[in-house]
């Protein structure tokens, strides 16, 4: 059996619209492995989300798919399955789409149909993928209603989205991911309408499921407490593309690309007295404007003048699990930069 549940390999989805191509997603690599949880990592407009989409093929015009492989190693297949390589309406990828494969999306009240129940909801997708009957569709449904401890399953099931708490909605829709039970769900900023006590509750709910389902997890968010609570992996995204990839505790430990030491240094601490944040100079540019070399460079502290502003760097192992793109950690053998970080041409002033 392959190690990994799913292996994106250079993934790039584009939206292709009258001012230009905006590309989302721009060389995205991710390992999902068995009963794992990856968490996806950065600020909102990184193709985060698009990523998400597009595993499950539900990326729509303008946008499209355009490059890289998604390959799925959850069926007896010796080499997977490429799922870009499928007709985003057969009947292969809908049995994949849902039944092996669930989302959690990010807007339960928009993702939610208000014209009918919460039970014919989660029933449909239920007879859709198992042979069962009706009544044994609602059975299940209720039982994974309770399952995701929704007070009064039964009666819920006749509640339409807009008379449940935001809280409740979020339940739903996770009770609506599960009730296949997949073996990979994405998880896109489940929280992220949330007060903080219903916050912690579906966290610890998604934790407990995942190990009694023992199902994997991609965690798209750009909290990064939620993803030190979630997240066995993190790969972090900065304008379409994975800037850096560890295990969690590295991450934290011991951050490498500038962008996630920003990330790192936003964040309030216990014990440090209260003041002023420190924020990320500058602005996320548009994805349709990414600027030349390394996208991140007109907002680092830490930029190489006539270095990250001329060429893009790659992602490369700088130690054992824990990958970064950034000429600050390129070997010497493939850059000349060494000389400029030691010497008088180190600029640390916006381009």
């Amino acid at each position: 059996m392959h190690p990994n549940l799913l292996e994106i390999t250079d993934l790039k989805t584009h939206f292709f619209t009258e001012q230009g191509v905006v590309p989302a997603v721009n060389g995205v690599s991710l390992q999902i492995k068995r009963g794992g949880a990856l968490g996806l990592l950065g600020e909102s407009g990184c193709g985060k989300s698009v990523t998400g989409y597009s595993i499950l093929r539900l990326v729509r015009p303008p946008g499209e798919i355009v490059g890289g492989e998604i390959r799925y190693y959850g069926r007896d297949t010796s080499n997977g399955e490429d799922l870009t390589a499928l007709d985003d309406r057969s009947e292969e990828l809908r049995t994949v789409r849902g039944a092996e494969i669930a989302m959690i999306f990010q807007e339960p009240m928009t993702s939610l149909d208000p014209l009918f129940t919460v039970g014919n909801q989660i029933m449909e997708a239920i007879l859709y993928h198992q042979d069962v009957t009706k009544s044994e569709a609602r059975k299940i449904a209720i039982e994974t209603l309770d399952r995701v401890r929704m007070p009064q399953p039964v009666d819920v099931m006749k509640n339409y989205p807009h008379q449940l708490s935001g809280g409740m909605r979020q339940r739903v829709m996770i009770a609506m991911a599960l009730s296949c039970q997949p073996k990979l769900l994405i998880a896109d900023e489940p929280t992220t309408a949330l007060d903080v006590t219903t916050e912690a509750q579906i966290l610890e709910l998604m934790r407990e499921l995942q190990d009694e389902l023992g199902m994997a997890i991609l965690f798209i968010t750009h909290d990064l407490g939620v993803i030190a609570e979630m997240a066995e992996d993190v790969a972090v995204m900065y304008l379409g593309k994975v800037v850096e990839r560890s295990d969690i505790e590295s991450l934290f430990a011991e951050p490498q690309h500038p962008y996630t030491k920003a990330l790192m240094q936003s964040i309030p601490k216990v014990g440090q007295k209260a003041g002023r944040l420190e924020a990320i100079r500058g602005m996320v540019p548009p994805p349709g404007n990414i600027p030349a070399g390394c996208p991140f460079h007109p907002r680092c502290a830490s930029a190489i003048h006539g270095v990250c502003n001329t060429r893009a760097p790659q992602l490369q192992q700088t130690r054992a699990g824990h990958s970064v793109s950034c000429f600050l950690y390129e070997d010497e053998s493939k850059t000349k930069i060494v000389t400029q970080i030691n010497g008088l041409d180190r600029k640390t002033t916006p381009y």
